[in-house]
């Protein structure tokens, strides 16, 4: 593959610092909310679990590849989320991908936001049915999508949870109250989890997570420092998973100290968790109030990430550089659905310093004018 179409690689060398080239970076990239992948019990158990369990079943779960282990974990994501019933996955990406193949012959019509992670929109196309997007956040577009679905309809509405660019949630009380009796509403909530609710539950931590039509599926590669996925939900779509799941039956696991891994982590946020976010937010707001006066509207945005471009590449690149003067690596990316083909995304932790965030914010209230 040619390199142009590569990012830079790099190596985390600390849990806030990046090499890149040579250099000695303060990181405000990727999603280890609170570098809890470099957390002392975590790793432990990783350590010990390859140790006495070697890296890999080598098999599918429905062959030989049924670890005790996995059972173990889905027990802990059950209890710890508040859902009847937990599967794991291979990858956070095919979390969705297996929840839908799980509802084959069940859902009629599949309404997704427009912006929507690619990975629910490739779990949409994996039912074979009619599919129809509503506009990001609206609970008015969405009720128009489902009236237009017909009141016999069994309607899948699918939807990001924290968003990973914005640091915005939908409102999904309301996605809740225009949504049909027969229908079902999935939020992949891989950014949430963790860092939102008063015990890390994500954006569906209270009452809502208790309507039957609610389905959580995640990631423990984020907030949780480990891999893998899960799907939640009620004991019949794990059961119909493990019949109906192509993705679940051919895929093998996740190695079982990454299982260990995200064990120890549900355990840190059990004892550690309330802390941790205390100080998660208090980091966010530390950079967030540069925006102010700007934008009001971000402070009160619960996430952890916020992205920028810039009005050109002339400033783009003075942008860039800056950053790397202070001492940052310029978190420059392409993805879908971002507000430019080119953008900065950063991600702020728990474990940053407060010197850390005051370069950065510096580097920001240089160039709050240029932002589009």
């Amino acid at each position: 593959m040619p390199a142009s179409l590569e990012p830079p690689e790099l190596r985390q060398i600390s849990p806030s610092e990046v090499e890149f080239p040579g250099r000695r970076l303060v990181y405000f990239g990727g999603s280890d909310y609170f570098r809890l992948s470099w957390h002392g019990r975590v790793r432990a158990a990783v350590t010990k679990a390859s140790a006495e369990e070697g890296h890999n079943v080598a098999a599918s779960r429905m062959t030989t590849g049924n670890h005790p282990i996995f059972a173990e974990l889905e027990r802990a994501l059950a209890k710890f989320f508040g859902f009847p019933a937990a599967l794991v996955t291979a990858t956070g990406y095919t979390a969705p991908l297996t929840a839908t193949q799980a509802l084959t012959g069940l859902v009629t019509h599949v309404v997704v936001d427009e912006r929507a992670h690619s990975c629910l929109k490739d779990a949409a196309r994996l039912l074979g049915v009619e599919t129809v997007s509503f506009a990001h956040r609206d609970p008015a577009a969405l009720k128009t999508a489902l009236n237009a679905c017909g009141r016999k309809s069994r309607p899948l509405v699918l939807t990001d949870g924290l968003s990973p660019l914005e640091g915005t949630v939908p409102p999904l009380a309301e996605y809740l109250t225009v949504l049909p009796s027969a229908g079902l509403l999935l939020v992949d909530d891989a950014h949430g989890v963790g860092t939102l609710g008063r015990r890390g539950r994500g954006v569906l931590d209270g009452l809502m997570r208790r309507d039957p039509r609610v389905l959580l599926t995640l990631t423990m590669s984020k907030a949780l420092g480990a891999y893998g996925g899960a799907v939640l939900g009620p004991k019949w779509m794990r059961e119909r998973a493990l019949t109906q799941s192509g993705i679940h039956s051919g895929s093998t696991p996740l190695p079982p100290p990454l299982a260990a891994g995200t064990l120890a982590a549900l355990d840190v946020l059990r004892t550690d968790g309330t802390s941790l976010r205390a100080r998660l937010q208090a980091n966010v707001l530390a950079v967030k109030k540069v925006f102010r006066p700007s934008r009001p509207d971000w402070l009160s945005r619960p996430g952890p990430t916020f992205s920028v471009a810039l009005r050109d590449g002339r400033r783009q690149k003075q942008f860039q550089s800056a950053l790397l003067t202070a001492g940052i690596y310029p978190t420059l990316i392409r993805y879908r659905n971002g507000p430019a083909d080119a953008f900065f995304r950063f991600a702020i932790s728990s474990e940053h310093s407060d010197s850390q965030l005051t370069a950065l914010r510096k580097v920001l209230a240089q160039f709050i004018g240029d932002f589009l």
